[in-house]
């Protein structure tokens, strides 16, 4: 129960302040775009026997530099869109003619009671790199959201920030798909960040309060699952949805 608790946490602390700057950048589908495309990470495992975690791995990062190439031509969700399909495409032609067979309900839905040391480590170190990456480029990142031609006239490397962001954001997704599941990954992003927007006055505090509604959120979410005896995300997801609408009612009512 320990690892789990810790396992929530971790997520928690991992994706809200991520998903406060998917909401900046306007890149809202990019979980759900790296979900379909983590399908091609299970069907390169079929046909070369590579562990899931390291094709993964090769996935997460074609994906976000295609992103990267290719946003300049359309807009970010149109090209996510894009990107997904095709490596979708590809994975279940490839799933079709394999002979082999691969069990996908828990990718697609998760299964955070599996988790183990191993992932543990692994999303110590996502959280770090994570949280280095928010301290570093914190000011340039809002910079470079609230104008990008001022930050390149300031000399900020905005096209290098903005890849890091999208290899980061890509890893720590895959990382956390076959605990979360695919399904359900971009709320568990979005969520917390949407209801700290509410009534939150500045950037950081937007941050500071998504981490700490995932944190409520995911723990409630997390007991409540146990008690009853349903999915755990779902339930997250519930909860998560609900206070949202709780903060919102709060907002409208102090406005009035």
């Amino acid at each position: 129960m320990e690892i789990i608790i810790l396992t929530s946490i971790l997520i928690s602390l991992i994706f809200a302040p991520l998903g406060c700057i998917v909401l900046w950048k306007k890149y809202i589908y990019f979980g759900d775009g790296l979900s379909h495309a983590s399908l091609l990470a299970v069907s390169i495992t079929i046909i070369s026997s590579i562990p899931l975690v390291y094709s993964g791995l090769i996935v997460a990062l074609l994906f976000a530099i295609s992103i990267f190439k290719l946003k300049a031509i359309s807009e970010n969700n149109a090209i996510i869109s894009l990107v997904s399909s095709f490596m979708l495409s590809v994975s279940l032609i490839i799933m079709y003619i394999s002979p082999n067979k691969i069990n996908i309900h828990s990718l697609l839905l998760g299964d955070i009671i599996s988790t183990s040391i191993e992932d543990i480590a692994t999303l110590c170190v996502i959280f770090i790199l994570v949280s280095g990456f928010i301290f570093i480029f914190y000011n340039k990142i809002i910079l470079i959201v609230l104008h990008r031609d001022l930050a390149k006239i300031r000399g900020l490397k905005v096209d290098m920030i903005e890849l890091v962001f999208l290899i980061l954001l890509s890893f720590s997704i895959f990382s956390t798909i076959r605990i979360v599941g695919s399904l359900l990954v971009t709320s568990m992003l979005l969520i917390p960040a949407l209801s700290a927007k509410l009534f939150a006055q500045t950037p950081i505090q937007m941050i500071l309060y998504s981490i700490i509604i995932a944190v409520i959120s995911n723990l409630i979410g997390l007991f409540t699952a146990f008690y009853f005896d349903v999915p755990i995300t779902p339930i997250i997801i519930i909860i998560g949805v609900i206070i949202y609408f709780l903060i919102y009612v709060i907002s409208i009512r102090n406005k009035e």
